[in-house]
């Protein structure tokens, strides 16, 4: 069931989206095509796709945060939620796919976003030159760090994932908590995100400490100690993935009590 309620999910907004993708990448493609010769040579009708373009960029990443909000909000505590939640599904199952779809289309914005950038700014043979570039600094890292810079590159992409998923359902268990109210929901809403990320960062400068305190002062690093550098970031990535993991949990926890305990939908 999980899988029907993430393509529906992607169904849904992918008729929003694909459209702003296709419609951000024309216009970089357009103002790289009628300004060839550079900024300070623009003419009015460069400048004009130029506008353009900026405004639909602006509005794609305006538009993901307001579907992530939206899509939560009307199909599980609008009157949707009646539908939605009575279907054979767990209210977990619903978090999770509201979750991962929200997920998906940051990265997938940021990633349009990267590509209609390098669009407008790059030559054919800039681009050569910038793949060689990677090549080289790929394999300078690999020779100082060894194999092991796969591991922290993947622990540094968990990161990043676990980071943007405790921002997004952060989000999700404010709106469950001001839905508690009877009155000004939205307003409950916003003092309960200020709330809880008062209360995680509480949380982080609490609990980080006494690690800090503990083990970090211990290693000691010179300017040519790159296996030292090594193990501090993987530790300080490591440790931030845990303590974000905890964070996740707590909001999944609120959010997925809420919608199973104490939802009222009048």
């Amino acid at each position: 069931m999980l899988s029907k309620l993430l393509k529906y999910e992607i169904k849904a907004t992918g008729r929003i989206f694909l459209p702003l993708f296709l419609a951000l990448l024309i216009f970089a493609l357009i103002t790289r095509l009628i300004s060839p010769l550079g900024p300070e040579e623009w003419n009015t009708t460069a400048i004009i796709s130029m506008i353009i373009y900026i405004i639909i960029m602006v509005g794609m990443f305006v538009t993901t945060l307001i579907m992530m909000i939206q899509r939560f909000y009307k199909n599980l505590l609008s009157d949707e939620g009646y539908l939605m939640l009575t279907l054979p599904v767990k209210p977990w199952k619903h978090i999770v796919s509201k979750l991962l779809v929200s997920m998906f289309w940051v990265v997938t914005s940021g990633i349009v976003a990267i590509t209609s950038i390098l669009i407008i700014t790059l030559e054919i043979g800039e681009i050569t030159k910038l793949a060689m570039q990677f090549r080289i600094i790929y394999h300078q890292a690999l020779a100082d760090l060894g194999p092991s810079i796969y591991l922290l590159a993947f622990e540094i992409i968990i990161g990043i994932l676990i980071g943007l998923a405790s921002c997004i359902l952060i989000v999700y268990a404010s709106i469950a908590i001001g839905h508690l109210f009877s009155q000004h929901k939205m307003l409950a809403s916003f003092g309960a995100f200020i709330g809880l990320t008062t209360l995680s960062q509480i949380f982080f400068m609490l609990i980080s400490i006494v690690p800090g305190n503990f083990y970090f002062p211990n290693i000691h690093i010179t300017s040519h100690d790159f296996i030292g550098m090594q193990t501090l970031i993987q530790l300080a990535v490591a440790y931030g993935i845990i303590l974000t993991g905890l964070l996740c949990a707590a909001y999944f926890a609120v959010t997925n009590f809420i919608l199973s305990k104490r939802l009222n939908l009048e």
